[in-house]
This record gives structure tokens, C-alpha cells and sequence, in this order.
């Protein structure tokens, strides 16, 4: 039986400190190189690149929580979902209403992603600012005022506040069915990351499509976070982490090891034939 098996990254397969431990890298690695199908779906773009250089994927990835797929073989973007600009317009207009404004994501005709942002508004953000503006993006820069033109290809609205503060914004841009709103804890703070992008883009929908082009049998998919329901749900068998947040783990056919002691890679390792 072909499987394949796909993992979120933050809080599942890396540890506390956002690394991937010697011991999961060593593990994956090697069943790759015998024949392991082994992706990821997170709601990192460029980023995530980097952390998984050592492991020699080979087949497509999910970023963005399903905005993006990126090839590793090919070594760029095969696919992008965009917000609809009058779409992408309603979501600003939502943010100056309440005050607030995120990083806003655009892409270009050949899927460089460009981010924009008006101000950084606490250190969670400066701190993403300042790991991401010299090398995850084709430009990471600050404007005076955020527009969409008709023209503008938008893909994502991310931001990093209190729970607070982002729930009556997630509550607000959920009524509108052209987009979907995700409100999930940050793994590393007590914050919260908003994230926006169109509804036609989605995990499940990303894990799937790859699971078609690669003619899998079945997928395994392992998350821990609220983002990753839907995944868990859509695979054949959806297995959530040990410190997954408690309703993660019920939507999960199985809870493993925790992320911080190689749960996902010990489990493939267990059960890959």
C-alpha cells in the first residue's frame, strides 16, 4: 500500500525552540532516501524551506495553510490561491475598523511573495519581522498606507496579537463565506496568530491534491493546532501530537508522542514498511 504522510511543522514536528532535533532529521531522512513518501502542510512559506533543507524531500509541500504549494524536485511554486481583490479589500476595511492592520501577503506571476505591513505593533511581530526581512521573501518592507488594486494578487493576512483583541476581527471577517478566517495559538508565546486567505485554500484541499498527483493509496497526516482539524479530519488516519491543544486531539484517530520528543518521526518509524 502506497502511503503518504504528511506532518504540520510548528508544535508537531519541530520542537519547542521551532528546530527540528537531530534525532527526527537523522530518522525521516533515511526513510526517505528508502523510499518514504514525507511532506509538510504549515502556515510557514519561505521559512519552512530552511528548516527542512537537510531531509531531502522530494515531492510537493503544502504552505500557507493551503495557499501555496511548492515543489521541492522543481525547486519553486506549482500552485497559489489568491484572494479576490474586492475580496482582499473587504478584509482591510475589516482591520481598519477595529483598528488594526497585519502583514499583508502578495504574490507575483512566478509565486515570489512579497509582504507588506504598516506598522509593527508588539515584539512577537518585530520579532517575525526581523527572523524573515532579509532572506525568507522577495521583499519584506513597511508602507504608509496598504491598498489592493484590481491588478494586485493577494494571498494571506497574518497577525500576532492577544486573543482578545484578534477574536472580534476573526469573528467579524468569518461571516463572509470568500475567505477564511483561522484564529490558533502561537507555540511560542501566550499570543495569538489571525491569518486570512481565500476559502478555496485549506490544508485538507492542499494534502489531497498531492495525495491525487502522487497516487497514494491513503495519507497519514500528524498535526496539533486548530489549523490542522480539517487535515486530520480529511486523512485516512489524522494523528495529532501528545501537547496538542485538547481540541485537536479530538478530532485525531490517534494521539502519539509529544512534538518536543520526536513524536511524528518515532511513530513513522515504528510503522513504515
Amino acid at each position: 500500500m502506497k502511503t503518504l504522510y504528511i506532518s504540520d511543522l510548528d508544535g508537531t514536528l519541530l520542537d519547542k525552540n521551532a528546530r527540528l532535533s537531530n534525532q527526527s532529521s537523522r530518522i525521516i531522512r533515511k526513510l526517505i532516501d528508502n523510499g518514504l513518501l514525507f511532506t509538510i502542510a504549515t502556515a510557514r512559506s519561505q521559512s519552512s524551506l530552511e528548516i527542512l533543507s537537510e531531509l531531502n524531500i522530494n515531492i510537493p509541500c503544502v504552505q500557507l495553510n493551503g495557499v501555496l504549494t511548492y515543489d521541492f524536485s522543481k525547486k519553486q511554486y506549482t500552485d497559489c490561491i489568491p484572494i479576490e481583490p474586492y475580496t482582499a479589500r473587504y478584509v482591510i476595511a475589516v482591520l481598519r475598523k477595529h483598528g488594526r492592520m497585519s502583514f499583508v501577503y502578495r504574490a507575483d506571476q512566478q509565486y515570489g511573495i512579497h509582504v507588506e505591513f504598516e506598522r509593527l505593533t508588539n515584539d512577537v511581530e518585530r520579532e517575525f519581522f526581523n527572523a524573515r526581512k532579509d532572506k525568507d521573501y522577495k521583499s519584506f518592507c513597511q508602507v504608509d498606507r496598504i491598498t489592493v488594486s484590481d491588478c494586485d494578487k493577494v494571498i494571506y493576512f497574518t497577525m500576532i496579537d492577544s486573543y482578545e483583541k484578534l477574536l472580534p476581527i476573526h469573528n467579524e471577517i468569518s461571516m463572509d463565506p470568500r475567505v477564511r478566517s483561522t484564529l490558533y495559538s502561537d507555540n511560542y508565546s501566550d499570543l495569538y496568530f489571525l491569518e486570512v486567505f481565500s476559502s478555496k485554500a485549506t490544508k485538507a484541499a492542499g494534502m489531497l491534491k498531492i495525495k491525487d498527483q502522487l497516487k497514494a493509496d491513503r495519507v497519514i497526516a500528524f498535526g496539533d493546532n486548530l489549523n490542522d482539524i480539517d487535515m486530520l479530519k480529511s486523512a485516512d488516519i489524522g494523528i495529532a501530537v501528545g501537547d496538542a491543544v485538547e481540541q485537536t486531539k479530538q478530532a485525531a484517530d490517534l494521539i502519539i508522542g509529544n512534538s518536543f520528543e520526536d513524536g511524528v518521526a518515532l511513530y513513522i518509524e515504528k510503522t513504515y514498511k
